[in-house]
């Protein structure tokens, strides 16, 4: 389980929270590039989901995270209600976070407030909502009872870290390069660090610079070319399709956004 990517999520909305009854029995759904994170719980029933060859329970005591970017498929075998928080939040992953619980009524309790707070939409309706939600992930953090990630490849990978920190804005940072600081390769330097960080260093890598980026738009600009240079895209369409897949906006979207 990549647990730095759950204690490291940043919720910036809590979109909606449903119940489903009745799910097909049997049918399996793909659901390719997840467009925002999600919390699922079955109240009843049994659901798998399949992602990379791996096959994850969902049931009242098996809650998942389903994070932003990721693809996989589920399928119900047998039947139940289920909640679902839908959030969104800066960071991407690409694995199904599963927890095993003892006791559901936190999360259920949890859940109902936010719904209600979505129902009521009042000046603090989002406040109670992002409150209610990292409660629910704290919660399932403490769950965790396996090892967090051995301390030694987290400092075999800080090198890279290092690297993305200081120079995001250099064009040429690829895979190759970053395994090379590491003193390690490129294959094992991938696996280490989706298994410490959650997510592919590529994507963290774009992760960082839309961070910066964004810093640079809520503050004093000459052009998006500008910004697009200073955080290591050559191209502004680059730049601007991958601000897009981040954020939900463009460059310029964003710019006058956050002077409203």
């Amino acid at each position: 389980m990549f647990i730095d990517s759950v204690i490291n999520i940043t919720i910036t909305n809590v979109a909606f929270a449903i119940r489903l009854l009745k799910s097909p029995i049997g049918i399996t759904t793909n659901r390719p590039n997840r467009e925002r994170w999600a919390i699922s719980l079955k109240l009843g029933g049994k659901t798998f989901y399949t992602i990379n060859g791996k096959q994850i329970l969902s049931d009242a005591l098996h809650p998942v995270i389903l994070p932003k970017g990721c693809s996989y498929s589920w399928k119900c075998v047998e039947p139940g209600e289920c909640i679902i928080i839908e959030f969104e939040a800066l960071e991407s992953a690409c694995n199904i976070f599963s927890f095993k619980i003892s006791d559901n009524s936190y999360i259920v309790n949890a859940f109902k407030k936010i719904e209600k707070s979505l129902n009521l939409k009042n000046a603090n309706s989002r406040l109670e909502c992002n409150y209610q939600l990292y409660g629910i992930l704290l919660f399932l953090i403490k769950s965790v009872k396996t090892e967090y990630v051995s301390k030694d490849k987290k400092t075999l990978l800080q090198p890279a870290i290092n690297y993305i920190s200081e120079h995001h804005y250099d064009c040429s940072i690829t895979n190759d390069f970053l395994a090379d600081i590491c003193g390690i390769s490129t294959v094992y330097f991938r696996k280490t660090f989706e298994k410490v960080y959650g997510t592919s260093p590529i994507k963290y890598l774009h992760n960082f610079r839309i961070n910066k980026a964004k810093s640079i738009l809520e503050s004093d600009f000459e052009s998006i070319n500008q910004v697009a240079a200073s955080v290591g895209y050559s191209s502004i369409y680059h730049f601007s399709k991958m601000f897009k897949l981040y954020t939900g906006k463009s460059p310029t979207e964003y710019a006058k956004a956050s002077r409203t």
